[in-house]
């Protein structure tokens, strides 16, 4: 069973996402809709993302699928502005790396298992705008 957190409110302008256990289909499409509803939520306020999958099991095939959707959510929004990813599994991490490139989101994104660099990396991550590209 997977479980799964969002926090829009402790630190304005951050997605603090926490992922742990084994995800279901149903449960991770769960996931993906909190997650989506709460970008939309930042309306054109810019955002970045903070993921915590220190607990999270290597997620099945179609969950990994489903898990780049959200990824590809928050790429496409103008207001996005990068990711860092606190994990401690390599399996893990080289999964969520896959995810990350196929959804849109690598070139922004720190993986690390340092907290304190995954949050110097929000701090300055900016990606460009398509008027700036």
């Amino acid at each position: 069973m997977g479980k799964w957190s969002i926090d829009t409110r402790t630190r304005p302008g951050i997605l603090a996402v926490r992922l742990e256990g084994a995800f279901l289909l149903d449960e991770m499409r769960e996931f993906i809709a909190s997650h989506n509803a709460a970008v939309d939520a930042f309306g054109t306020h810019a955002y970045r993302v903070f993921v915590d999958i220190r607990m999270l099991v290597a997620l099945r095939p179609e969950c990994a699928t489903e898990l780049e959707k959200a990824k590809r959510y928050s790429a496409t929004r103008d207001n996005f502005q990068g990711s860092a990813v606190l994990t401690l599994g390599s399996v893990v991490a080289m999964q969520h790396r896959r995810t990350s490139q196929t959804g849109g989101v690598l070139d922004t994104e720190l993986i690390s298992d340092d907290e304190a660099a995954c949050w110097r990396h929000l701090a300055t991550v900016r990606r460009a705008t398509k008027r700036e590209l």
